[in-house]
């Protein structure tokens, strides 16, 4: 079992249940891409999972419904400053997306994935800065180039009008985004269907914020939302879907315990979801360059899942720790003066009923 704290409360820094939401969400989005992967073999030899085959994608909306949700948890917190938070989103994002971009440049170079006519000054620079466009180097960057939209608008908001005029802003944005379904980049980011599942993890941030760990109602919120996106993907209603990963995202939170294992996937999520890409893109060009057995192709697609969790695990451990290490060896500078209210209701519950 994972707790935290002296007190036996849900850790402040890293909730179980939250962790195991970003490992199932990487590791829907590496099975929905597989294919990538396997054009080579024949389709016979494989035993397809053709649910996640064809709706894993959704954990890119769990994905952001964990950042909406995990962007309160974090400004409520009573030693939160703006640049404090800026400097380690900052770190934990930009690096590794650099390595990986440079990865991709060099299979580029080697016509794996993309040609050399894609190595182009003004997208590699948006690339490496999280610009928005059309066709970052890594294809799967466009999801990082919406979260970092998503956390200018919390940082413009939040001091303005808290978390619920964040979460307006993230209704109105999702609805008018699916209206207009803009396609200039820099106005997608920031106006689109996507902000819906930010709102969702807000909204679960709001509705469970006096909740503590508690199995019965865990189970029934990731129940009832799994029950929701199943229904709405056979009623041919997506809009279910922002819906469901909220429920899902709250049961999550307040989930007392998960296995280590799920945990650890957790940690190394980030680098599963943008090693994946240049990994699945080499394994294809592998397997037509080399011609294994044309009937290994469930075998392929294991092995090749087995090297993105290698190397995300590698990294997590040799790159991207590091750099969480020194953005927390700063500490956020503490608030001017502090209630004994406000100081006994932080130590009570990591959710706080006001306003960061």
């Amino acid at each position: 079992m994972l707790r935290d704290g002296p007190t036996g409360h849900m850790s402040k820094d890293q909730l179980p249940g939250i962790q195991a939401g970003r490992a199932v969400a990487a590791l829907s989005v590496l099975y929905f891409h597989s294919h990538v992967a396997l054009g080579y073999f024949d389709p016979a030899s494989l035993h397809t999972w053709h649910w996640l085959a064809t709706y894993g994608a959704v954990g890119v909306d769990l994905f952001f419904a964990i950042s909406g949700f995990i962007i309160c948890l974090v400004a409520a917190r009573p030693n939160f400053t703006r640049g404090t938070f800026a400097l380690r989103r900052a770190l934990r994002i930009y690096p590794l997306n650099a390595l990986v971009t440079l990865c991709m440049l060099a299979l580029f170079s080697w016509r794996i994935g993309g040609s050399p006519a894609d190595i182009e000054p003004a997208r590699i620079l948006r690339s490496l800065l999280i610009l928005p466009q059309h066709a970052p180097i890594n294809s799967v960057g466009w999801t990082l180039e919406l979260e970092i939209a998503f956390y200018v608008v919390a940082a413009i908001l939040l001091p303005i009008g808290g978390r619920f005029l964040l979460l307006a802003y993230c209704v109105a944005s999702g609805l008018l985004g699916n209206w207009l379904t803009p396609e200039t980049p820099w106005i997608a980011r920031f106006i689109g269907g996507h902000y819906l599942d930010f709102g969702a993890g807000i909204a679960a941030w709001i509705t469970i914020g006096r909740v503590r760990e508690h199995w019965p109602i865990s189970i029934a919120l990731i129940a009832g939302g799994m029950g929701a996106y199943l229904g709405g993907m056979r009623l041919g209603i997506p809009e279910m879907t922002p819906l469901a990963c909220g429920l899902v995202v709250a049961g999550l939170a307040i989930l007392p315990a998960v296995p280590r294992p799920l945990h650890t996937l957790g940690n190394i999520s980030y680098g599963v979801y943008l090693i994946h890409w240049p990994v699945m893109n080499a394994a294809a060009w592998y397997a037509f360059n080399f011609a294994p057995a044309r009937d290994l192709g469930e075998a392929y697609r294991w092995l090749t899942f087995g090297i993105v969790i290698l190397l995300a695990g590698l990294s997590w451990a040799l790159f991207e720790r590091p750099l969480i290490r020194l953005g927390q060896s700063g500490k956020g500078r503490p608030p001017r003066s502090t209630s004994t209210a406000d100081r006994d209701q932080h130590q009570g519950s990591i959710f706080r009923p006001d306003r960061p």
